[in-house]
Formats: C-alpha cells, structure tokens, sequence
C-alpha cells in the first residue's frame, strides 16, 4: 500500500513537472506569435487606408472597382456609380442618366464605362449615360467587336439600341452566369450549375461542360485556367483535367492576381492569399486587418495599389510598398468649342487639324492626370503656339477670342519634378468673310460698280429731267403756238366783212334800233375775243356768252335760218369751271357753214356736263353730214386748220383728253354730226 502511495507520489510529480513545462512552453509561443502579429499589422496598418461615408462614399457596400486609361479609379455600389481622382469621390446617380443606382460591375473599353446593374446595362461617356433595360447583369467581357453580359438568366449580347438574348444551352441560358473569361481561342462560362467551354458564343459549334458546381469567378494564369468554386475549392484547369485546391475559406465568390500572389476572396471569411505556386501564404481578415469579413473585391490599380472592396465598411486602400515613381500620364477630358463638348471625335487620339469656322473663336481644354498616390502634388502647364503659362494645380483652360490662324496646344502635368510627356491638340480657326482678299477685293469690285451705277443714275436721270423739261417746254411752246393760231383762225374775214356790210345795211335802210344791237353784239364779241385771247384759261360761262353772240351774229347775218341750244348739265357753276378760251366756236362756226346750211331748218345743240372729273362737250347739228359737206364744200384751207388746230389743243391738254367727229345715223340717213370730246374738269378753287 505505501508502495503504490509512492509511486502515485512520483508519477503526479512527473506530470505536474511535465504540464508546467508544456504550459511554458505554450505561453512563450503565444507571446512569439503575438507580438508578430502585432508588428505585422501595424506594419500593414501604416499602408492600409480605408473610405467610408466620412471620406465622400455614398454607400458603404462596394461590389467592385476598375481603373480607366485616365487614371480614375471606378466603383459600383448599392448607391450609384462612384469615381475617385485620389482626392474625391464623384456619384453618379439614376438623376445623371443612369439606369439604376444599383451597380453590381463596372469596367472600360476605350474612352468608355460599362456599368451592369440589377436593371440592366449602361453605357458611359463624354455624352452621358446609354442605358439598357435587362435582368440583373453579374459579369462583362468585351472583345474587339463585341460585349457580352452574364445576367440571372443566361448571356445577352449588346446590340445597338437593345440587349440580344444569346441561345446557346438550356443549362446556360436558365441558369445564373457568374463570370465569362475568353482565353483568346475559347470562351469560358461560370455559372452557378456547372463550367463550360465555348469556342465562340454566336452559334457555337463546340460546347463542352468541364465541371458540375457552382462557379463564381475566373482567371487565366499562363496556359491555366484558375477557376473559383462556392463551396468546393479552387479548380485548376490545364488542357481540360481538373486539379482541385483545398482552400481555408468557403463561400469563394472571387479570384485575384496580385503581383505574384492570388488573392482568394470570400462572401464572409475574408480573403486567402496564395503565392504563385499556390501555397498559403496569410489570411486577411478582420481578426488581424481588417475590420469586416464581407468582402467582394479585390483590385489592383496601376500604382501597384491595392483595393478591396465590401459589403459593409466601405472600401480598403493598400498602398504598394513596391510602387516606384512613374512618368505620369496626361489625356484631354473634354473640349468644349463655344460651350458645346467635342464628343464626335476621339479628342486623345485626333491626328488632324480641326477646321473651325470665324465664329468658334472661343475653345475650353479640360485635362487630367491622376495620381492615386501624389493626387496633391499634381501640376498642370499649357503651350499655345509659343506661349507657355507657368505651373499651376489649374486643369482646365479658357481660351476666348482667339484670332484667326493654325494653332497648336499643348499641355503637360509634373508629380514632384517628374514630367509627363505633353499631348497636343492642332485646330485652325478661319478668317472672317470681311477679311478675306477675294471678298476685300470683291467688295471694292462691287463698290465702284455701285458708284458708277449710281453715277450713271445720277446723270441719266438729269438727262431725262432735262428732256422732260425740253419736251414740256416744247408741248407750251406748241401750245402756246396753237392758241396763237386758234386766235388767229377764231374770226373768219368773211364773217366780219359780213358783219359790217350788214350793219351799212342796217344805217342806209334806217333801222336804227336793229343797227344798235347789231353794233352792240359785235363789239361785244369783239372785246370778249380780244379779252380772252390775253387769258391763257376763261370761265366756261364767259366761254357760253361769247358764243352765243358769235351765233346769234350768224343767225342775224345767214340767209339760211337755224337754231340754237346751249344746255348745262353740271354740278359744279359755269363761273368756277375754267377751259381754253375760244375752244368750241371753230366746231360751230364748221356746223353754220357746212353743216346746215344744206338743210330747211338747221339747228345746233351744244351741251355741257361732267363726270369723273371731266368736262364732256358735244355740239350736235342737223347737217348733211361731215363727210358730205367735204364733197361739196369750196376748198377752204381756213376751215380744215382750224379744226385741226383746235383738235390738237384738245388732244394735248392732258392724257385723259379725247376728241371725236361722228355721223348720225337714222334709218340709214344722215341726220347730222356730232363732234365731242372732253377735258379735265379744272375749277378756279
């Protein structure tokens, strides 16, 4: 019994002595590990760097970043579509043109932003946001021709105005498409049932399954293909065998080569890092850096720096610890010409010189340079022609009322003393129209034509004022000429010599009381003759009681009796009208002495009216008609001047004058002539 008591004794010795030892042992170690662990966070703590809604980000879930050919680094989330230059973050929401501020990837082709989201697909540009309406959109690959989606249900093409559903297999086409990776001779296809290799997405001809699981990402490694799995690992797939990696982590959702290493990430577990050949080298995750296990994606910009992005914290920066100071890189953002953007060119690649006319004399250079790690030491420089503006952080430039020429700006960026190399930009402005030699030229060509019109004008119309007066002086003179015959022609000799041997007549026979109003009449009709010829225009009245003297003389001194009529039918009274003077007795003196005479008891009629503004006058005989009287009257060159003189008168008292001579006609006779014409109706008020 006290055997066994000892040798209880020694072995609880033993094992006391041995668990001390163990348990030193262990806390030794875990002192080791500690405060490695320790140096090694705070040594990544020094370059990591994280942004979260107090540093400008609209939402703290980030489901993926890129990098454009400018330098902006882009990332979709649950709030928009997001740009950082190195100082700032820029949103880009449905109220910019989006589709929708749900953004599951982004990526660039060219000078453009392709953004998937959960309602579709957009397009971004210097002309804004190109949106299509679809499924929910995981995954975007591009090639020289085409792009291609990875949506909920299948692969959709991009077409020009709308998304093309492609059929290729019932098991793609109804499933989820994680990730499509085209390896330069076949397409690869994830999705969330199985692996597939395509040799062209258009009416493929091979379609092979490689693998049955759900598959999230992909990348190419050499000749490898690294494939992602949910749940079963990483896949590396060489001329179609598949080798299986065990991984720490589940739920793989993404794959990343970062510098040598592959970056694994998880939905929940953080990230596994692999070197080149594979083997595990860390784990990241919120027990030792970060503050989240929920991440989405890790990106490496081209500063060597890198980002990872998730669900609930934001996004996490790790700048290189290898990154060595570059060259920088400058590219025109935008021109503007008179505030309208140059989009239908490629403003970083534009070889030609750009033709502007005179009147776009106003351009606007709008240029970048990013920098993720100096974004605060960036300077900016411009060269026109040969004038060059000193260093600046000014981006943009306004250059306003530019003369006519070639020009050639140029614009560079420096970080510290390193430049970059500059980029040119070539338009030429034209010149003004009015400045041209052809239009000067031209214009003075014009000028003196117009001035020699003009003189030339000028003197034709003289000329023509002249003849104008010359042709009025001569229509007075020949009017004048014509009153001076009518004068001369108004008083027949035979008349007056008739007259006076009448009134002998009258003295020897005794009639004294018949001699008196004979004597009276023709001295009447002598003073109103002698009057009237000193006027150039006498009262129509004083025009009636001259002829009717005239008449009644010739009806006392005529063997052949005859009666007479003057009648008025006129609104205005005889003694305001004014007419030549002794313009109707030629006519009635024609109708006593031709006219009647031929015929038992002659008369004349003589009226006078007006209408329109005209005088209208008829003297109306019973005759034998004038072209009669012509065959049996003696040859009288009196007469026929007279008429004709008068006539002329008429005619030329104005435009509107007519004159004419007419038979009357009754059942095939002659009862007589009737000469009328008219005159402007002129007043004395």
């Amino acid at each position: 019994m006290n055997f066994l008591n000892h040798i209880c004794i020694l072995q609880t010795s033993f094992v006391s002595r041995t668990l001390k030892h163990s348990i030193q042992n262990f806390v030794f170690l875990l002192l080791y590990y500690f405060c490695y662990g320790v140096t090694s966070i705070s040594a990544q703590n020094q370059a990591l760097k994280s942004y979260t809604k107090n540093s400008g980000l609209p939402s703290l879930h980030i489901n993926n970043t890129t990098q454009d050919s400018t330098g902006y680094v882009w990332l979709s989330s649950t709030n928009g579509l997001i740009r950082f230059d190195g100082n700032k973050f820029t949103t880009f929401t449905v109220k910019d043109g989006l589709i929708s501020n749900n953004t599951n990837v982004v990526t660039t082709k060219g000078n453009s932003i392709f953004i998937g989201t959960n309602k579709g697909f957009s397009i971004k540009n210097h002309q804004g946001f190109t949106n299509f309406e679809g499924d929910n959109i995981n995954c975007i690959v591009t090639t020289k021709n085409y792009t291609f989606l990875g949506t909920n249900k299948g692969i959709v093409r991009v077409r020009e105005d709308y998304l093309s559903p492609l059929r290729t297999n019932f098991q793609i086409d109804l499933n989820r498409v994680n990730d499509i990776l085209f390896d330069g001779n076949f397409y690869w296809v994830a999705t969330n049932k199985a692996l597939w290799k395509i040799d062209k997405l258009l009416n493929p001809t091979i379609l092979k399954r490689i693998d049955i699981a759900n598959y999230t990402s992909l990348l190419i490694h050499k000749k490898t293909i690294i494939a992602t799995t949910y749940n079963n690992g990483i896949k590396l797939i060489t001329t179609d065998e598949i080798k299986t990696l065990t991984t720490s982590i589940h739920k793989i959702i993404d794959i990343t080569k970062i510098n040598t290493q592959f970056w694994i990430v998880s939905e929940d577990e953080g990230i596994e890092v692999l070197d080149s050949n594979f083997n595990f080298v860390k784990n990241i995750n919120k027990y030792n850096t970060l503050s989240t296990n929920k991440i989405t994606n890790v990106f490496q910009d081209n500063e060597k720096n890198t980002w990872i992005s998730t669900k609930d914290k934001g996004v996490y920066f790790i700048k290189s610890d290898k990154s060595v100071q570059k060259k920088p890189t400058i590219s025109f953002e935008k021109i503007e010409v008179v505030f309208t953007p140059l989009d239908s060119i490629n403003i970083n690649n534009y070889n030609k010189t750009l033709q502007l006319p005179a009147d776009k004399n106003h351009i606007s250079f709008y240029y970048k340079t990013i920098n993720i790690n100096n974004s605060n030491t960036l300077e900016y420089r411009y060269k026109l022609n040969n004038k060059t503006s000193p260093w600046s952080t000014k981006s943009t430039i306004d250059l306003a009322y530019l003369s006519p020429g070639n020009y050639t700006f140029s614009t560079q960026s420096r970080v510290g003393k390193i430049e970059s190399e500059p980029i040119n930009f070539r338009f030429f402005i034209d010149t003004p129209i009015y400045r041209k030699d052809w239009f000067i030229w031209s214009s003075i060509g014009l000028i003196c034509l117009i001035l020699t019109l003009i003189i030339w004008l000028y003197i034709r119309r003289i000329q023509n004022k002249n003849k104008v007066k010359v042709a009025k002086l001569e229509l007075e003179n020949h009017l004048i000429s014509l009153e001076q015959k009518a004068l001369q022609l108004q008083m027949n000799p035979h008349f007056i010599f008739n007259v006076l041997n009448g009134i002998k007549a009258l003295g020897n026979s005794g009639k004294s009381a018949e001699l008196n109003a004979t004597i009276s009449k023709f001295s009447t009709l002598l003073r109103g003759i002698l009057h009237n010829s000193r006027q150039e225009e006498i009262s129509l009245a004083e025009e009636i009681t001259t002829l009717k003297n005239y008449i009644e003389l010739e009806q006392q001194m005529n063997s052949n009796t005859f009666e007479y009529s003057i009648t008025t039918n006129l609104t205005i009274d005889t003694e305001e009208i004014l007419i030549p003077p002794m313009l109707i007795q030629p006519f009635v003196e024609n109708s006593i002495k031709h006219g009647i005479p031929s015929v038992e008891n002659g008369k004349i009629e003589i009226n006078f009216s007006s209408k329109n503004n005209l005088l209208h006058c008829e003297i109306v005989d019973n005759g034998v008609g004038i072209q009669q009287s012509k065959k049996f009257k003696k040859v009288s060159s009196h007469k026929s001047v007279a008429l004709k003189v008068t006539q002329e008168r008429i005619q030329n008292l104005s435009k509107k004058s007519t004159f004419s001579i007419s038979e009357l006609y009754n059942k095939r006779k002659i009862p007589g002539t009737k000469v009328s014409f008219k005159i402007p109706l002129k007043t004395d008020f």
